[in-house]
């Protein structure tokens, strides 16, 4: 019940945080069909510099730059967000093979005219040889901040972020917050340098080579649930760790980033190995690691899979959720049903009313979930009762409670 809980309240979690995820926000470049375009509505515009070349991306397109030349321009009112007030930068990328003669770091992202370390900037950077970024922001040679991060070695699409609330600047990769640093004052990087991405600003400074991706700027600081809800979640299997019953199997999904192939280990309980939705069939609790080959990268992620004996379960032990979100939770939690069934070991009735008494829903067996309708009309949220007659080594046993219908 502590797993159905959990995903309840995630996917409760994520609906909330995601209606409110435009609040505030300045430009947005999703690269769609390669195009600079800002989708906010806003204004900002793009320009591609050189020759990019565009391949499959996080959701859509991404642009892909060669280390040598390539460069994005931005300009519009995306600017106005890099002076005093808070921010938010969020964005995708993903490094190339690392060069041997390569020499300095890889500008990402920058916002600064030249290389003098008195003058206001802000720049984002990405070492290959140590598989970490670093960002920071300059008023002068006394007033700066700078924040580091390594990358994630099981991902190779990394997500971004860098936030700028009052005196703190804080860096997070794919979701994670990885350093956070304040400076005594609010830092002014007022400047009139074009905003870009991939053009080298120091002498020893390189070409960004690689793939880049889902470009956001916010005039606000986002919060970590915020943050949360835009990690989309590449190279990554989306179902989470569960338990299931021994002689059942589910189907598990993965996002495979435009990965070139899949493979799923240990291969015998999975349907299809190279799939990014196998039917998953263990016999006894497992991990299973799907690996994701990109070109010059490799990602994986892992899926824990319980496997409970319904023989081995003890009938006076019956779980019941008390909340569920039929409809609105993406899958999870649309049924209001008993949790541990097989403990069951002989249904007589289980049955849901609401609070004037009227029956809302009957099971025709044990395994049978209510999908919060009456008649075939959806119910308006709100507390009901529940009550579940059955047999525990041959004496009828007696659960009610109550459950809440969210929606």
């Amino acid at each position: 019940m502590r797993i159905s809980l959990l995903c309840f309240f995630l996917g409760l979690y994520a609906v909330s945080f995601s209606q409110n995820i435009n609040e505030k926000l300045v430009a947005f470049f999703s690269f769609s069909e390669c195009k600079a375009k800002d989708e906010s509505g806003n204004g900002s515009t793009g320009a591609l510099v050189g020759d990019p070349t565009c391949r499959c991306g996080v959701l859509d397109s991404a642009i892909a730059l060669d280390g040598k030349g390539d460069a994005i321009f931005f300009v519009g009112p995306l600017s106005d967000v890099f002076t005093l007030s808070d921010f938010t930068i969020s964005f995708y990328f993903k490094p190339g093979p690392v060069n041997p003669n390569a020499g300095g770091s890889q500008v990402i992202l920058s916002k600064q005219a030249s290389c003098d370390p008195a003058a206001r900037a802000l720049w984002v950077r990405y070492n290959p040889r140590s598989r970490r970024i670093s960002s920071g922001l300059v008023q002068n040679q006394n007033l700066f901040v700078t924040v580091t991060a390594d990358l994630d070695p099981t991902a190779c699409w990394q997500h971004i972020v860098l936030t700028r609330s009052n005196t703190n600047y804080s860096i997070y990769v794919n979701g994670v917050l990885k350093e956070r640093r304040s400076t005594p004052s609010r830092l002014d990087i007022t400047s009139s340098a074009i905003l870009k991405v991939g053009e080298p600003i120091c002498l020893l400074d390189e070409h960004f080579f690689g793939d880049f991706d889902e470009l956001r700027i916010y005039s606000r600081a986002l919060t970590q649930d915020d943050i949360n809800a835009l990690y989309v979640r590449p190279d990554r299997i989306l179902t989470g760790d569960t338990i299931i019953y021994l002689g059942n199997s589910f189907v598990a999904r993965a996002n495979p980033a435009c990965a070139q192939s899949l493979q799923w280990a240990p291969a015998s309980t999975v349907s299809s190995p190279n799939s990014a939705e196998p039917v998953l069939t263990p016999t006894v609790s497992t991990t299973y690691r799907l690996n994701f080959f990109h070109q010059g990268c490799t990602a994986y992620d892992t899926l824990n899979v319980k496997v409970i004996d319904p023989d081995t379960l003890d009938c006076n032990l019956i779980f019941i959720p008390n909340a569920f979100t039929p409809a609105s939770s993406q899958g999870r939690n649309d049924l209001f049903t008993i949790s541990n069934p097989y403990a069951v070991d002989d249904f007589i009735s289980f049955e849901v009313f609401d609070r004037w008494g009227g029956r809302v829903f009957e099971a025709a067996s044990v395994f049978d979930g209510w999908d919060g309708t009456f008649q075939g009309q959806p119910l308006n949220a709100g507390v009901f009762l529940y009550r579940l007659r059955y047999r525990c080594k041959g004496e009828e046993r007696f659960k009610s409670g109550t459950v809440t219908l969210l929606r």
